[in-house]
């Protein structure tokens, strides 16, 4: 993939069609990572907030996984079907004796992902079928209290909450205090009830779809408003709901080439607390999506790049905003050259809309993918993000995971030095220890995130992140931030512990220290939250979890003296079929 800015491209029309040709090819020719046959019966994916990625976590900590591709999800069920398959082979291979909570989460994955075992040659599979329905497959309710006002971020010429830099325009909120990445779910103050369950279906092998309904019901709507002086763009929302966050079909020939079409949720990056350029903070996307449904190995010389994943979407964002149903793409590619080290490169963009003067079309959909530019300007406007990643396993340290990402906002990443390392920058750094003790029972996350762009000498033309001068309702989507919660001009640090008292009893202890304004800001506002849940296994289908949380504003929406305080009570039951 080739990062450019809004210069013009240094390959020629013929070097780049080359180019194109050769990636397709290799893609095409790719067999799946666990060396399985080239072609895949078609596979689901699996939700972001499911159990299934901090069971992987810990067999990756245990050594058991080497070949995982962390920074871009979700997995698919054949994904993880690989992934475990890989732990059972490495765990029959090396004679380990592994401890009774990683043997609990192998019962776990074999009892869920059977089919997927079967495929990979672990069990015996139940057969194939023309049709294969599931009409509910998961079933959730949710419980939720809130108390406390939503943070804005507001940019327009109404309000300017970062003086500073008025050029830069964003009209976006936070949604649920306490309860960021959360597929855009809104609730509101006081209490609140919600019901989703999930359903999907298996068609001649080749395609596959999902659907998740959501029936929420609040005790109080937001009045048109998320809080006093937002603009009726962001958070309008009645006392009750009935929506289709998650729904999408699926065409599946084969294991390095997947489209999906449809509403669901991405997440690019290594980031745990939020990502630079995707995150399910806002509502899933409307888009098209071709990816590889597990990761690959590609031939000739491009396998010295180990397991590989892709993917490209285009999206169309809503209606409500400056510029109505602006055109939304980007790209990634993940790569593991060696079993301790991942790299990731993604891209995002916006471009088209109505009344822009961009045409959203598939050409230049096509030419921003590339890295070329539409011309710029309010006359063919365009906006783009991208960020580099890595993660190293460190197997001195009980296979501790050092993780970071390093992101341009609207550079495009141009071939200019102080741009690329100085000029509206951002950051995360993370370090994940999946085993304190030597059971594995005890775990510890260290995560700080900056996106705060300083003044450095000789640097003109500044951006927020999430911003953009012609686009002034920023990078979001139904007022949600796309990227990290946390929002512009801001920095945050995270911490959190988790400790399974039992192998079917997990207790979490988390807590963030923000800064929002920190360099535009008409003032700086601080935040500091606090939480803790309790996950209980109650039988092999039935999970409970209670987590509560508590937070203190200070200059809230940058407002010199505003207090705030918030509190989350959250319940929630979760049953598999």
């Amino acid at each position: 993939m080739i990062f450019h800015g809004k210069n013009k491209p240094t390959c020629s029309k013929g070097a780049n069609f080359r180019i194109f040709v050769i990636a397709m090819l290799a893609l095409l020719l790719g067999v799946s990572a666990g060396d399985h046959a080239a072609f895949a019966y078609p596979s689901n994916n699996v939700p972001l907030d499911n159990w299934a990625y901090e069971g992987l976590d810990k067999l990756a900590g245990f050594g058991l996984i080497r070949s995982d591709v962390h920074g871009m999800r979700p997995y698919t069920r054949l994904e993880v079907g690989r992934l475990v398959g890989e732990a059972l082979d490495t765990e029959k291979k090396e004679k380990l004796e592994l401890p009774s909570l990683i043997e609990y989460f192998l019962a776990k994955f074999k009892r869920e992902y059977k089919e997927e075992l079967a495929y990979y040659g672990h069990g015996k599979s139940e057969g194939t079928a023309t049709l294969i329905i599931k009409p509910i497959d998961e079933a959730k309710a949710t419980y939720v209290y809130s108390q406390g006002r939503p943070e804005v971020f507001l940019n327009t010429n109404k309000v300017l909450q970062y003086p500073t830099n008025p050029g830069s325009g964003i009209v976006g909120w936070q949604g649920t205090p306490l309860l960021p990445n959360n597929q855009g779910i809104v609730y509101g103050q006081g209490s609140n009830l919600s019901f989703q369950f999930a359903s999907s279906f298996e068609l001649w092998g080749l395609f596959s779809g999902y659907v998740e309904p959501l029936f929420l019901v609040r005790q109080n709507g937001s009045g048109g408003t998320a809080s006093g002086g937002t603009p009726a763009t962001v958070g309008s929302y009645g006392t009750s709901d009935v929506d289709l966050p998650v729904g999408y079909l699926k065409f599946s020939p084969s294991d390095s080439f997947e489209i999906e079409v449809g509403r669901d949720s991405m997440w690019f990056g290594q980031g745990y607390a939020g990502s630079l350029i995707l995150t399910d903070n806002a509502p899933p996307l409307d888009m098209i999506k071709i990816s590889n449904p597990v990761s690959i190995i590609l031939p000739w010389y491009f396998s010295y790049l180990g397991p590989f994943k892709y993917a490209l979407y285009w999206a169309r964002l809503e209606g409500d905003r400056d510029y109505p149903h602006t055109q939304y793409g980007g790209a990634r590619v993940d790569f593991k050259p060696t079993r301790n080290l991942e790299i990731g490169m993604s891209r995002t963009f916006q471009f088209g809309g109505e009344g822009s003067g961009s045409p959203g079309t598939f050409y230049n959909w096509l030419k921003c993918i590339s890295g070329a530019n539409l011309g710029g300007g309010a006359n063919n406007p365009e906006n783009f993000e991208a960020a580099f990643d890595f993660r190293y396993t460190m197997p001195c340290l009980w296979n501790a995971q050092l993780y970071g990402e390093w992101g341009g906002e609207d550079t495009g990443f141009k071939p200019r030095f102080r741009e690329l390392f100085w000029q509206s920058t951002g950051y995360i750094l993370g370090l994940y220890v999946p085993k304190i003790t030597a059971d594995g029972r005890t775990d510890l996350r260290l995560e700080y995130t900056d996106n705060v762009n300083e003044w450095w000498p000789g640097s003109v033309n500044y951006d927020m992140w999430y911003t953009h001068g012609t686009y002034t309702s920023g990078m979001t989507y139904n007022g949600f931030i796309l990227g990290d919660p946390i929002g512009p001009d801001a920095r945050q640090g995270y911490l959190r512990v988790t400790r399974y008292v039992r192998n079917d009893l997990k207790v979490g202890l988390d807590g963030s220290y923000t800064e929002r304004g920190a360099n535009m800001g008409r003032c700086i506002s601080w935040e500091l939250t606090m939480g803790a849940d309790v996950t209980y296994d109650i039988n092999s289908s039935l999970t409970a979890m209670i987590r509560g949380a508590w937070g203190n504003i200070q200059n809230f929406d940058l407002v010199a003296g505003d207090t705030q305080q918030d509190n989350l009570l959250m319940l929630q039951l979760k049953y598999s079929f």
